[in-house]
């Protein structure tokens, strides 16, 4: 699926479509969103569903051996990782708080140089600037205690 001659990289996508049954979901479970993503693009599948043509309902298709290696499979490419060491067991309680400082330090520049705008979900679940969706969230804390 990611040969550079697009033909075999489309009949290739397309046979192991019909292999899983032209179900979406064992598409990307045996070969990863990544691989998967054209050919559900252009199917307009990339949302999830089924194909259109109808295959045997025999749906368990997991052996042991995916069983067992399923939680070490990247979802994006499809491979068995093997996995990683998680780095904050390594760091001390000093070295968490300045990773996390620098982290906060980060994402103000990119808010102050407008990169990013931090939003927040208005009282009828709208989004909106952080500072509107705020004030109106104690504007209405304050109606609603004001009429208590």
């Amino acid at each position: 699926m990611t040969h550079v001659d697009l033909g075999v990289k489309q009949i290739a996508a397309e046979f192991l479509f019909v292999l899983c049954k032209e179900r979406v979901d064992s598409l990307l479970k045996y070969t990863g969103y990544g691989n998967a993503a054209g050919l559900l693009a252009a199917r307009g599948l990339l949302a999830g569903g089924r194909g259109d043509h109808w295959y045997s309902d025999d749906e368990d298709t997991d052996t042991e051996e995916y069983k067992s290696a399923k939680p070490n499979i990247n979802l994006i490419t499809g491979h068995l990782e093997e996995p990683m060491p998680n780095p904050m067991d390594e760091m001390t309680e000093e070295q968490k708080e300045y990773e996390a400082m620098k982290l906060v330090n980060m994402f103000d520049k990119l808010s102050r140089d407008e990169l990013i705008k931090p939003m927040g979900v208005r009282p009828d679940g709208t989004m909106a600037p952080l500072e509107e969706a705020v004030s109106q969230y104690h504007t209405n804390k304050q109606d609603s205690s004001d009429s208590d």
